[in-house]
């Protein structure tokens, strides 16, 4: 089952604007693919992505409400 955290974060994108990384709690994770995307009025949208980090794999979703990011739940890979 997935942790849940709902914690911001600061995101990271590439010229393009594709979500590429992310930071929480000091640590950097790359995003190695968004699997999901959907609305979650009236919360913004969120992403669902895999992430790759120190600590292995992960599958971690994020909402994303105007230029505010968080970090909503973990999920083990």
């Amino acid at each position: 089952m997935g942790q849940l955290l709902n914690e911001p974060i600061r995101a990271e994108h590439d010229a393009s604007g594709r979500l590429t990384a992310y930071e929480w709690r000091g640590a950097r994770y790359a995003v190695a693919a968004v699997l999901k995307t959907y609305a979650a009025p009236p919360h913004g949208t969120v992403y669902r992505v895999r992430v790759n980090s120190a600590e292995g794999v992960a599958v971690a979703e994020l909402g994303r409400d105007a230029d505010r990011w968080r970090l909503r739940h973990v999920f083990p890979a």
